[in-house]
């Protein structure tokens, strides 16, 4: 069985917020640890008190609601903020809103203060998709045409000169004068603009594939399929898994005894599979297995750690996909090569593929094994 006490706690958050059509809630995850920074111990039942304050981190509180969840087997609890009272009473549109949350890691509700932190631009989404926009101004009305002026008389014609010697050339009449121009009409007074419609908010993209990547989750790749991508410094690096399950019937070890911290890294499963194999009187195992597969000529293959294993399941969809439902992940139970330390030193990690969560199993029970290599 595992064991641990709880001394003093604290909170590392993980909020994501997602919204849909009603009702409408928040998703919030968080990790409770112990004050040596350890999750707490699986099943431990913890109360949540989230209040949204408006205005300010102090200001007048708009929305509260108190939610009791039981931590898995890494310290993780995962709840939605609305599900008891409605989101619905919050007026988004009137200033910034606050979420304080409070925690009692007893269950009870004796709360201690973990923080408020101001909801940026996803929660906006819930005002900004009701938004009406603004009305259209009015056209303001065509200014009148002037009249037309009257048109001039014609001039008289000139008298024709007599016959004489060198008669005199008869005069010009004089050209009438033009008409007056008629007055152009004023112009119509220009309509009020109407007021531009609140902007809605959209709500944030997932963050896509580092710059530069040339291996993506799902490609064949180094002998197997990768399953999971990371840059570190500028360097490309990646957790590649083969392309078949290496059995699905293997003891952890046929040594029982515990091995120590060699064999204990939650990460490091390649330090783990060295120290199972070099166990005096260690025969058979499934890391023995690993590092004896040299899928495409790799052979640095080896029986990876438990959380090496949940990046596998995470990509459980993908990998299938791309290799089938025979050669992909099974919904099995996987050995890792984390030893336990909470047992008596028989004790190691599985991974169970068909649920999604890691527990402990004697050395000597079989389970099905997955090999895995970095890059």
């Amino acid at each position: 069985m595992l064991k641990a006490t709880l001394v003093s706690l604290f909170l590392v958050l993980l909020m994501a917020l997602s919204f849909a059509q009603a009702p409408q809630q928040i998703n919030y995850q968080a990790i409770v640890r112990t004050s040596i920074g350890q999750p707490v111990v699986s099943g431990a039942h913890v109360t949540l008190r989230f209040t949204i304050h408006d205005i300010s981190g102090t200001g007048n509180p708009v929305f509260t609601e108190t939610q009791t969840d039981t931590t898995n087997r890494f310290g993780l609890v995962s709840v939605k903020i609305g599900s008891v009272n409605n989101l619905s009473v919050v007026n988004w549109s009137n200033g910034a809103k606050y979420l304080q949350v409070e925690l009692d890691p007893t269950g009870g509700n004796n709360f201690n203060d973990m923080g408020t932190s101001q909801l940026l631009s996803v929660p906006y989404a819930l005002f900004a998709a009701n938004s009406e926009p603004g009305p259209q101004g009015v056209t303001g009305p065509q200014g009148t045409t002037g009249a037309t002026g009257p048109t001039g008389p014609d001039g008289a014609a000139g008298l024709t000169g007599s016959n004489g010697i060198n008669g005199s050339a008869g005069a010009t009449g004089a050209t009438g004068l033009g008409g007056v121009t008629g007055n152009t009409g004023a112009t119509g007074a220009t309509g009020i603009a109407g007021t531009n419609g609140a902007t809605g908010i959209g709500v944030t993209g997932a963050t896509g594939p580092a710059e530069g990547f040339t291996v993506n989750i799902g490609d064949l790749y180094g002998g197997g399929i990768a399953v999971y991508v990371w840059d570190s410094i500028g360097t490309e690096h990646g957790l590649i898994a083969s392309l078949t399950d290496i059995s699905d019937s293997s003891v952890w070890s046929n040594v029982q005894p515990l091995i120590g911290v060699t064999a204990e890294s939650f990460s490091n499963g390649k330090a783990n599979t060295y120290a199972i194999i070099a166990q005096p009187g260690a025969t058979v195992s499934a890391a023995l297995l690993c590092r004896a597969y040299n899928g495409a000529g790799y052979t640095d293959w080896y029986l990876p750690a438990v959380w090496e294993l949940a990046e596998c399941y995470q990509a459980m969809a993908i990998v299938n996909h791309n290799l089938g439902d025979i050669n992909g992940f099974q919904p099995v139970t996987y050995w890792s090569s984390t030893e336990d330390t909470d047992t008596p030193g028989n004790f190691a990690w599985y991974y169970q593929f068909n649920y999604g969560w890691a527990f402990n199993d004697v050395k000597y029970v079989t389970y099905s094994v997955r090999a895995v290599r970095r890059f």
